[in-house]
C-alpha cells in the first residue's frame, strides 16, 4: 500500500532512482546522495563544498580526514545549513549511520531502516545511528 504522505511519497521514488543510479564518487556516493535529498527536501546542499572535489574513495576520505572524520565533518555540514540533530529520525530524516562492514555511512531514514547509496544500490536495514538530523 503506497504511503498518502506526500513526504514518503517523494521519498520512496528519490530511493528508487538512486538504487538505478550508478554509484560514483564524487557525484552520487553515500555522502552526496545523502546530500541530494536534502537538496530535494530543503533546498540547501550540505556537501556543496564537497562536490567535484574528489573522484576516487582515497580522495573523499583525504576529505573527512581534513574535516575532522566523519562525524566531525558531518556535524559542521548539517549545522551551516541549519540542519537540527533528532534523537527520534522520521523517514526523510537523515544521519550518519555504522555500516557493520564499511563504518561511518551517510543514509537517508525510510520506513523499514536507513537507506544507504552502495555501488550494488541501495541498501536498508536497521544500522546503528551515529547521529541524525532533522529535515
Amino acid at each position: 500500500m503506497e504511503s498518502r504522505d506526500p513526504r514518503e511519497r517523494d521519498l520512496s521514488a528519490f530511493l528508487r532512482a538512486g538504487a538505478g543510479a550508478t554509484f560514483v564518487w564524487g557525484e552520487i556516493d553515500c555522502s552526496l546522495f545523502m546530500a541530494d535529498w536534502c537538496r530535494k527536501t530543503r533546498g540547501v546542499d550540505p556537501a556543496a563544498s564537497l562536490r567535484g572535489r574528489y573522484r576516487t574513495a582515497l580522495g573523499a576520505m583525504r576529505h573527512v580526514r581534513r574535516l575532522g572524520g566523519f562525524e566531525a565533518m558531518a556535524r559542521k555540514l548539517m549545522a551551516g545549513c541549519g540542519f537540527a540533530t533528532t534523537d527520534a529520525p522520521r523517514p526523510g530524516d537523515v544521519g550518519l549511520v555504522e555500516h557493520p562492514v564499511v563504518g561511518p555511512v551517510f543514509a537517508v531514514r525510510c520506513r523499514i531502516g536507513w537507506a544507504v547509496k552502495s555501488p550494488e544500490g541501495i541498501a536498508v536495514d536497521q544500522y546503528p545511528t551515529v547521529v541524525a538530523w532533522s529535515v
